[in-house]
């Protein structure tokens, strides 16, 4: 499946997986140095929501995002998904945490940062256009923000998500889904998406857990705020995937 909103991993090589920073320069540089750019078989994938930290005077989503979009345009080992903050900019959804209106919390950091908002602005938002919505690895993982959707029922379901279409209610499912939730998605939901993409287990964040949570066949990952352990994923590519229990046993802790 040949698509630039699909990163497709080779069956070789060694994989980093990292989940929402939320504007966390120090983590943001903590799993940088555990990564090899010089070895291009030795990938990295930041799991979305790269930016919009709490507090405006501690936040780096600016200082991330200049560093992301100078190591995407240098390293074809370096990944970042898109995330459901990165999404709210491109279709100018407001969003709010702690009732805070995160855009324009956004637009203040880059006047702090770079003085005038725009061009800056202009330049974040089409970085985010580029970032992939989906990474998968030839032994078995699908990795994404959050999701999956429900309304993928078959392979050319899951393709028309593939889309540059950002008002995709499928692509909404796969950016705002939470587990475990009614309306959202449940075990077998999960089941049936990997079932459909030939996968085995699937690796998100978006949802707020301690560390981690393994959820039926699907991992969700905390790497940096609301966790007292800090989780991420570090596989070598090679090695053989048959159920979630082996790529549990692949995850890092940082306390």
């Amino acid at each position: 499946m040949m698509n630039d909103k699909m990163i497709e991993l080779p069956d070789h090589g060694r994989l980093i997986v990292v989940t929402d920073l939320h504007g966390n320069f120090d983590d943001y540089n903590y799993y940088l140095n555990l990564w090899d750019e010089s070895d291009p078989d030795f990938h990295i994938v930041f799991c979305g929501d790269l930016i919009h930290g709490l507090d405006e005077s501690t936040d780096g989503s600016v200082e991330i995002l200049d560093d992301a979009i100078a190591k995407s345009g240098q390293y074809s080992n370096f990944h970042t998904l898109l995330g459901n903050h990165e999404w709210a900019h491109i279709t100018n959804n407001e969003i709010y945490k702690n009732n805070q209106p995160l855009l324009m919390g956004f637009k203040n950091i880059i006047s702090y940062s770079k003085g005038l908002v725009e061009p800056s602005l202009t330049n974040y938002i089409r970085f985010f256009k580029t970032m992939p919505y989906f990474a998968r690895t030839a032994n078995g993982l699908f990795i994404s923000h959050s999701g999956p959707s429900d309304k993928v029922k078959s392979i050319e379901g899951f393709e028309y998500v593939l889309e540059d279409n950002y008002s995709s209610p499928i692509l909404y499912d796969f950016l705002w889904n939470r587990y475990n939730k009614v309306t959202d998605y449940t075990r077998e939901d999960v089941a049936r998406f990997l079932d459909i993409v030939g996968s085995k287990v699937m690796i998100v964040g978006h949802c707020p857990v301690e560390s981690y949570k393994v959820f039926g066949k699907q991992i969700i990952m905390s790497s940096s705020f609301e966790t007292k352990v800090k989780t991420y994923l570090d596989i070598d590519l090679s090695m053989e995937i048959e159920d979630v229990t082996d790529v549990q046993k692949q995850l890092k802790f940082v306390i």
